[in-house]
């Protein structure tokens, strides 16, 4: 076998790969063994089917599969006589045009992607920003506004009603002559919605500050789908009787919340709040001056990027997205166009993420950091447990199974290393005030 290897790019490569017509008929001879085992013709013994008729009946498939098996078998052969890698996609020039004959060579050309070299400088020292990992006094005010804003509910109010709230009231709707048509009785009306056929300043300027025994009354064009067919079009009024003024007001902070919430009492609430809260900031301060490191690495080091890993990613992303955009009832013609306006930023996107792992790659070897199988069986145990509850158990065992069926356990172990690595950038950086002292 012949190879001669071209270099296309910092990340590219071309192998000219020429297979001489011994080795050729050799892998042939092999296959019309092992299709005559194999070949059941009427009038013939098992293993007896003379080589012309396997020719004639089959010889087309065999040539098939023998480029093929030809194809992968010295490409691999290649690679490793020049001692390449290859990462992502793995092209054949004119696949579908090579020929595999009896008696000739086979030359195809097959083009590849390699790692970059990444020669990584100094990782310890980094600057890093200081950040405030404790919940202040107002983090914890505003967490509990929160709190409150989520339990609102409507509660009858003995002020007049102010823009948001709701009136319960009678309503009685009456013609040009005065004659009442139509009547609701105990409806719900919101300040701000107006009666269907009421111009909304009339609607405002009544319900606004009424108060529970208020009589209102406000002028309507009565709207072609009316219930009574013999007003429609026609002008009239509404009479509103209000009974009560409603509005969504949040429940004191008290220990009846804190109650309900499952605290003894608002300070334990308050030191419930305080502790997560220190927590995220914590984690989100951790995660920020990880992002600082990594992009000072990033912009220290040009690292080349593979051109098919970078579109794997890049199509990767906008599948996604394109999905989701369906899930949330966009037309084709929407996703093709939303889709065509982010292939730019998508492809930035997938520069970053592909030259990102091989930075991570470059400072898990420089600092010999690895993931050992004890990492793998605490993070798999980590997973069982946040899918675990009363009803169902999940064991580690279980999620290794499932991610082993998926083809993802080198996923999870690639999202372990760069955990690995991130904590030792943040451990190893210098931090500093926002001034930079």
């Amino acid at each position: 076998m012949e190879v001669q290897v071209a270099e296309t790019g910092p990340c590219s490569r071309s192998l000219h790969i020429t297979v001489p017509p011994a080795l050729v008929d050799q892998h042939l001879e092999q296959m019309y063994v092992s299709a005559q085992r194999q070949v059941q013709l009427k009038g013939f013994r098992p293993g007896k089917v003379p080589r012309a008729l396997i020719q004639k009946h089959f010889g087309d498939s065999i040539l098939n599969e023998a480029k093929e098996q030809l194809l992968n078998r010295y490409f691999g052969e290649a690679c490793r006589a020049k001692e390449l890698a290859p990462v992502g996609r793995v092209a054949i020039d004119d696949f579908e045009q090579l020929r595999v004959q009896p008696g000739s060579e086979l030359r195809f050309v097959a083009k590849i992607d390699v790692r970059p070299a990444v020669e990584i400088g100094d990782t310890k020292g980094l600057e890093v920003e200081a950040f405030e990992a404790e919940a202040t006094t107002a983090d914890v005010d505003n967490a509990l506004q929160e709190v409150v804003h989520q339990k609102r509910s409507i509660q009858p109010s003995d002020a007049p009603a102010q823009d948001g709230d709701f009136v319960k009231a009678d309503i009685a709707f009456v013609d040009a002559a005065g004659t009442r048509v139509h009547e609701r009785r105990g409806t719900q009306l919101n300040t701000r919605i107006p009666v269907h056929g009421v111009a909304d300043d009339d609607w405002s300027k009544a319900v606004l500050g009424a108060a529970p025994g208020s009589k209102l009354e406000v002028p309507i064009r009565f709207p072609d789908t009316f219930e009574k067919e013999a007003v429609r079009g026609s002008t009239g009024s509404v009479q509103i009787a209000v009974h009560e003024v409603l509005r969504v007001a949040p429940p004191p902070i008290d220990d009846r919340l804190a109650a309900e919430l499952g605290f003894a009492d608002v300070a334990a609430l308050r030191a419930d709040l305080h502790q997560r809260i220190s927590q995220e900031k914590q984690r989100l301060g951790r995660l920020r001056q990880e992002e600082q490191c990594l992009q000072q690495l990033l912009d220290r080091h040009a690292i080349p990027v593979p051109p098919s890993l970078v579109e794997e990613q890049q199509s990767a992303a906008l599948n996604n997205y394109g999905q989701r955009l369906r899930e949330n009832g966009a037309s084709d013609e929407e996703v093709q166009k939303r889709l065509e306006e982010s292939r730019d930023e998508a492809q930035q996107d997938a520069q970053r993420r592909v030259r990102l792992f091989f930075l991570i790659e470059a400072v898990a070897k420089q600092q010999k950091i690895f993931v050992t199988e004890t990492d793998v069986e605490q993070e798999l145990r980590a997973i069982a447990a946040a899918n675990s509850n009363d009803e169902r158990q999940v064991t580690a065992a279980q999620v290794r199974e499932h991610l082993e069926h998926e083809n993802r356990l080198g996923e999870l172990r690639l999202g372990l290393l760069e955990r690995k690595v991130r904590n030792f950038l943040r451990e190893n950086a210098r931090v500093v005030d926002k001034k930079g002292g």
